[in-house]
């Protein structure tokens, strides 16, 4: 007989059941074998650690006898943490997405003993989740028939959705569709309080990476307002930690005012490389106390004292969302002053009854710091230090509360993402320590995250658990931003390894497209990741990655890789156009050529540094003293510091004056 084994589980989701009365087990071979043998259907539970509604249904569900006593008798019960077993979750979201319309965590799916799903869906009350055990335990008892024709249905919809039926390979996607394109988003953004206009609102980065890059490259001002009121209203919002920086994971409302509280690495880490970028061409020193703010967070709460960064805090701290976070005013007026109180009042909007739920307040931005001053008729400064010693207060009491959970999994691809925005922060504000702690990072994950065969880990401190298509797209844009930052070339040799690795295991020769597992996959399905979410996508970056050391190692094969990938998404790129930005990156430099910028000589270094302080789009960086690849050949003068600006097979004279090369450049990218 069955017994929940997840006690033996590394995950911490998992963990955060192994005392429930269902029968949970991991995911394996043994256990379906299992389930075929006893003639049961699956029952699989994908969650994650700090996902608040998971937390929700596990205590209205899984923690209840009389629902664990149904479960336990007609099924096989399988836990999943969907950030360790993304492949999995994939293929049990997309048959929820094709059965209900829409999806999220937790994610409860039945499937045929075979993992053949026949029926999905996401949170359930117990009441309706007991009707739904019932129904389907009579249904195979009685109708098996029904239920298995249903499996085959949904598993062919779920294996269809990534077959592409490309355009003519010879029609490309020209300028004035791609700015057609970029103008179409406007319908979707909401110019009042930013991000795309429906709630709930993700900060979804890549949206506005790609449209700063199409502002840059084609001055449409809208472009950057959009960018700009989203950071703002964002940095504003309930959904930025004002005391403790970093950002949650989404607000549940259309004014970023209340957040589900669970704070995701990934999300941080794109954050840091979208404020960073932002700042290089604005100059908004909100947006450098907030990287600074959000680098402390990372390195205080999340991360490991040795390898790399843990995945994420809980929603939920003794048992209640938000708590940690959160403030009754009783609360507020034993620590600050009347003066204090009475202005952060006015600067959050609070109420004596709460702004939010249970009586407690949410630390979102009401006023603004000039009418903040006004109204208490002091100056900016004397606010400023108003609202700082406030800041120190709240922090010193809330560090005493009972903290959030932590996720300690070291997830690949979100370290590497991390590396991007250290490196990102670095370039804007040439703090060392950022480039220090990135180099840190990188040295990590070589060390922890790339087998010898450059094969990639999962997670860097477990050996068994392979990693995923954006565990190694992720990787290889780290090595090569690090590359452009260091002119170590040890770091795009990593890079071209790692792509000969993912082009033998992942590649799809028909599709032109990356599989997200391995060819050694046991799944019902070997899915494609091509359009982007909350992380850009992974065929995506690979495509980037693919342009990017084409050129660097001038590799004509993975150029034509790129625009072969970029022509088999664009049916899906047109008329889904949002969920494609980072794709609409890609398109730019394809269309507009690459501009790979050469910087040699004994001070390459620091003249790259003054470079990429500016926002460069489309441009890869190399340089050093030494011809140790095909782009620095003919190019080195180890006593002369010259630039060299290329662009389609064609370079510039050698350019020795920086402010004479920075104003080439503006012109050769516009």
């Amino acid at each position: 007989m069955l017994k929940n084994n997840l006690s033996q589980s590394a995950s911490p989701y998992l963990l955060q059941h192994k005392d429930n009365p269902v029968h949970w087990q991991e995911w394996s071979d043994e256990v379906l074998e299992k389930a075929k043998a006893e003639n049961k259907c699956l029952l699989i539970s994908i969650g994650y650690s700090a996902c608040h509604w998971c937390h929700v249904m596990a205590h209205e569900c899984f923690e209840d006898k009389e629902v664990a006593g149904l479960m336990n008798k007609h099924f096989i019960n399988i836990k999943i943490d969907r950030e360790e077993r993304p492949d999995i979750d994939q293929i049990y979201m997309d048959a929820a997405q094709i059965l209900t319309g829409r999806g999220g965590w937790p994610l409860n799916a039945f499937a045929l003993p075979d993992g053949k799903p026949f029926y999905a869906g996401t949170y359930f009350p117990k009441d309706n989740w007991i009707k739904i055990l019932e129904n389907i335990a009579q249904a195979y008892k009685e109708q098996p028939e029904t239920l298995i024709n249903t499996a085959k249905r949904l598993t062919d919809g779920i294996n269809s959705v990534d077959i592409f039926e490309s355009e003519n390979q010879n029609s490309n996607f020209s300028e004035s569709e791609l700015i057609a394109s970029y103008k179409s988003w406007y319908k979707h953004i909401d110019f009042d309080n930013g991000g795309i206009d429906k709630a709930p609102k993700f900060p979804m980065p890549v949206v506005w990476e790609s449209l700063l890059e199409y502002y840059a490259l084609y001055k449409d001002e809208k472009a950057l307002q959009a960018v700009e009121i989203t950071l703002d209203k964002m940095l504003h919002g309930g959904i930025y930690d004002w005391v403790g920086g970093g950002f949650s994971r989404y607000s549940v409302d259309g004014y970023w005012f209340a957040p589900h509280f669970e704070k995701m690495l990934y999300d941080n880490a794109q954050l840091l490389s979208l404020y960073a970028d932002v700042y290089k061409i604005t100059q908004n020193n909100a947006y450098k106390k907030c990287i600074e703010e959000t680098i402390n967070f990372l390195n205080t709460e999340l991360k490991h004292k040795n390898l790399g960064y843990y995945s994420a805090l809980d929603a939920d701290s003794e048992g209640e969302e938000g708590l940690f976070y959160t403030w009754t005013s009783k609360e507020l007026k034993a620590i600050l002053s009347a003066e204090e109180f009475e202005l952060t009042t006015a600067f959050f909007g609070l109420r004596s009854n709460g702004n939010w739920e249970n009586g407690r307040n949410i630390l979102s931005q009401n006023l603004a710091l000039e009418p903040l001053a006004d109204k208490f008729q002091i100056s900016l400064e004397e606010t400023q230090n108003y609202l700082s010693r406030i800041k120190n207060k709240l922090k010193t009491t809330r560090d005493k509360r009972q903290k959030p959970g932590i996720d300690n999994k070291l997830i690949t691809a979100h370290n590497a993402m991390l590396v991007k925005g250290l490196i990102k922060a670095y370039q804007a504000f040439l703090n060392k320590e950022y480039k220090n702690i990135a180099l840190e990072l990188v040295d990590s994950l070589i060390n922890n995250s790339i087998n010898e065969d450059y094969s990639v880990r999962r997670i860097m401190d477990k050996p068994d658990l392979d990693g995923f298509l954006d565990d190694y797209a992720f990787v290889i844009e780290a090595m090569i931003l690090t590359y452009e930052n260091t002119f170590q070339v040890k770091y795009l040799e990593i890079a071209e390894h790692l792509m000969q690795y993912t082009l033998d295991n992942f590649y799809n020769e028909q599709q032109d497209l990356f599989y997200y597992t391995e060819k050694s996959t046991k799944l019902i399905a070997r899915k494609i990741e091509f359009s982007d979410n909350v992380i850009p996508s992974s065929n995506a970056v690979m495509a980037e990655n693919l342009w990017r050391l084409g050129h660097l190692f001038s590799i004509e094969n993975h150029i034509v890789r790129t625009k072969n990938m970029l022509q088999k998404v664009r049916p899906l790129y047109k008329k889904y156009s949002l969920y494609f930005a980072n794709w609409h990156k890609l398109n730019i430099a394809v269309l507009k050529g690459q501009i790979d910028v050469a910087i040699t000589g004994p001070n390459a270094l620091s003249n790259t540094q003054k470079l990429q302080k500016h926002y460069w789009p489309i441009c890869n960086f190399c340089g050093g003293i030494s011809e140790n690849i095909p782009l620095l050949e003919h190019k080195i003068n180890p006593k002369r510091d010259q630039i060299f600006i290329c662009q389609n097979k064609t370079c510039s004279i050698p350019l020795t004056n920086l402010k004479e090369s920075i104003e080439v450049l503006k012109k050769q990218i516009s």
